[in-house]
């Protein structure tokens, strides 16, 4: 009888590269808007439309599930909603080896 054994990503044998397994196991778009919080000190939505290249429509589904997800907060000022990450973002950006994980919130 043989047995298998799973390996964390990161720990050889093939495994994907760490920012496909992000966008595998949020999406890729929601992946993108994530790194894209955590790069800035806070983004906006029309931000990160333009930098995006998606409708508002799209970033604000995406943010609402991130924000439901407890990896981002966001909060009005003005006609703006503006995006931050959580330390639980961070954590999750960190595991992965992605962009704005040193950041300090």
């Amino acid at each position: 009888m043989t047995t298998s054994v799973s390996r964390p990503a990161g720990s050889g044998g093939g495994s994907p590269p760490r920012p496909r397994v992000l966008a595998a196991l949020l999406g890729a778009t929601r992946a993108r808007v994530l790194v894209r919080v955590a790069v800035r000190d806070e983004a906006t939505t029309s931000d990160l439309v333009g930098e995006l290249e998606v409708s508002a429509a799209t970033v604000s589904h995406h943010t609402a599930v991130l924000r439901e997800s407890a990896l981002i907060t966001s909060r009005r000022d003005g006609g703006s909603v503006r995006h931050t990450i959580t330390p639980l973002g961070l954590s999750l950006l960190g595991a992965h080896g992605l962009p704005g994980a040193r950041r300090t919130c």
